[in-house]
């Protein structure tokens, strides 16, 4: 008993850091699993139908209109492309572009990690404005 009044008279001289540390260590893990949502940077896009981006279209500027096929080849403007030596055309087609715009279109057997991979080498490229466009 006598123990136990002199700690009463002393007061609580020991700081206890256990929660503390909970706290913190809690903190920390949500930080590191909220974090990825945070820097995740994103791609703009918009959706005009086919007809929507024809009436838009401007006869002085130059765009890059691509489409992908269910066997994997694609055509810019119109004329069948290796993916080899895709980046290359798209590269120069919007060096001489004012709008730097690229409506891309695919078949509905194409995956989507295909669509993507044309978005980011796109925008490597150059691209400004990427646009995917339905077709009918």
């Amino acid at each position: 008993m006598k123990a136990n009044a002199q700690n009463q008279k002393r007061g609580l001289t020991e700081i206890n850091l256990t929660s503390l540390v909970d706290v913190c260590l809690t903190l920390v893990i949500i930080f590191m699993v909220a974090s990825p949502f945070v820097l995740q940077s994103g791609i703009r896009v918009s959706t005009p139908s086919l007809e929507q981006a024809k009436h838009d279209d401007d006869a002085t500027d130059l765009k890059a209109e691509i489409y992908l096929k269910s066997d994997g080849s694609l055509l810019l403007n119109g004329s069948s492309m290796h993916v080899a030596a895709f980046g290359d055309s798209l590269r120069n087609l919007l060096a001489a572009s004012h709008s730097k715009q690229v409506l891309i279109s695919a078949e509905g057997e194409v995956f989507y990690d295909q669509v993507i991979a044309i978005m980011d080498e796109a925008r490597q490229c150059g691209a400004l404005s990427l646009s995917i466009v339905r077709r009918n």
